[in-house]
């Protein structure tokens, strides 16, 4: 395992560093094919009302970014359960953030079940490093929950009103969980392929106290990495005439 040579930028408080550096294959722990759990939504923690889509918002939604439907290659887990995971991605256009999919995955030998989880997402230029924006929210699994061995595909959508614009196609997407609950006490994400719209390089982010001795950076850990995420956006609200910022955010609230 080692980690990408490539420029260094920092995405907030999570670096993407450029040294290269060899690290022990002990410190990863990638499960091949886990089983799709139960698919989940993300309830917003903000106060966003949600418009349905109709005369005075934008209807042209677009997906410039799929794998979520592919076949699950490997499950990425640690016992930090505030691990970082990311993954490039190289989409088809741009537009105005509306649905979000990413995976959630217990590992196989997991204590016991997630039965829920508190996640934040953001979304970064992969080559300025500017924070375009994220979300939070909350993750509740029915039944039995998210069993060990399982992954679970995660939607959240209505983010239009967040007002999340991805300007370029060349995206940095990292994912975090910030608090659960369950037994489970091993926790990652799942890497599926093939991509179906878009496309991504064999690296992934990683910021784990379990792997590389907790050294964030993009790696190649020889093996598939298109961490699994789905997105789709609207144009973003125009107008013939100008319109402030604080305007622009009513068009979605």
């Amino acid at each position: 395992m080692r980690i990408a040579t490539r420029s260094a930028v920092r995405f907030g408080v999570v670096a993407m560093l450029a040294i290269p550096f060899a690290a022990a294959h002990a410190q990863l722990t990638a499960s091949p094919a886990p089983t799709r759990g139960p698919d989940a939504s993300v309830v917003l923690s903000s106060n966003l009302i949600v418009k349905t889509q109709g005369k005075s918002s934008t209807n042209a939604l677009t997906t410039i970014y799929d794998n979520t439907s592919s076949t699950p290659q490997v499950g990425i887990s640690s016992t930090d359960l505030s691990s970082v995971w990311g993954d490039e991605l190289f989409t088809t256009g741009v537009g105005l953030l509306s649905t979000h999919k990413f995976t959630l995955y217990n590992y196989s030998g997991s204590a016991g079940a997630l039965t829920s989880a508190t996640v934040s997402i953001s979304f970064y230029d992969a080559v300025t490093s500017a924070f375009f924006g994220g979300y939070g929210g909350t993750i509740n699994f029915s039944g039995s929950g998210l069993l060990p061995g399982q992954f679970s595909t995660i939607t959240a959508s209505g983010l239009d009103g967040l007002l999340i614009n991805l300007t370029t196609t060349d995206l940095v997407v990292l994912q975090t969980v910030t608090a659960k609950t369950g037994a489970a006490n091993r926790l990652g994400i799942v890497s599926l392929d093939p991509v179906l719209v878009g496309s991504s390089p064999v690296t992934m982010f990683i910021q784990s106290g379990t792997i590389a001795s907790g050294v964030p950076g993009f790696y190649n850990l020889g093996v598939t990495t298109d961490v699994g995420n789905f997105i789709a956006v609207n144009p973003p609200p125009v107008s013939t005439q100008s319109k402030t910022w604080s305007s622009l955010k009513k068009l979605y609230r």
